[in-house]
């Protein structure tokens, strides 16, 4: 009885810190209707939501900086080096952050990205989102938590991919094999 009861204590304790420190507690989830949006691209554009999923489903890459976070920069290389396989999976890619446009600008250059790189530059979208890092102080306060979320045609999130610390991030396999789960 001892061994039963030291066993349903540890599941609620591991169930109650699942619960707070989960990535999947953070912001939309599956099955939530993606907030729809129109932000700047790094050209000065207006982007909206709504226009990209006329044209398909879209893989909506919410990262820190790409001007300050290495790990970033890393993400958004590899995701421009496997974009031919993401799109041929059926989603476009689309970056979003807190940078200005000018800074957006600079850094699709810098890394040499094709797919839009979109400014929230006041965190709306990001608030609406839910993800934005709380604990981000100074220069980075307004940071999303780095998070991909998978939208359909219809403007329904079909997948959210998302790590612990902002460190490790979804990789483009991941991606591709959410994007294939749409078909």
């Amino acid at each position: 009885m001892k061994k039963l009861v030291l066993l349903l204590a540890t599941l609620a304790c591991a169930v109650g810190l699942l619960a707070v420190d989960s990535p999947s507690a953070i912001g939309l989830k599956v099955g939530d209707k993606a907030t729809a949006f129109t932000l700047k691209n790094s050209a000065g554009a207006d982007i909206a939501l709504g226009d990209m999923l006329k044209r398909g489903p879209v893989a909506l890459v919410f990262y820190r900086s790409a001007d300050w976070c290495p790990f970033c920069k890393k993400q958004l290389q590899d995701l421009e080096k496997n974009r031919p396989a993401i799109e041929a999976a059926g989603v476009q890619l689309i970056g979003v952050s807190y940078d200005a446009p000018a800074t957006s600008a600079a850094a699709a250059t810098k890394l040499s990205l094709t797919y839009p790189l979109l400014s929230d530059t006041g965190s709306k979208v990001i608030d609406a989102y839910g993800i934005r890092n709380a604990e981000a102080k100074g220069k980075a306060e307004g940071v999303a938590h780095p998070v991909v979320f998978i939208v359909d045609r219809a403007g329904v999130i079909r997948a959210k991919l998302m790590r612990d610390g902002y460190r490790d991030r979804p990789e483009s396999a991941e991606i591709i094999a959410a994007a294939k789960g749409l078909k």
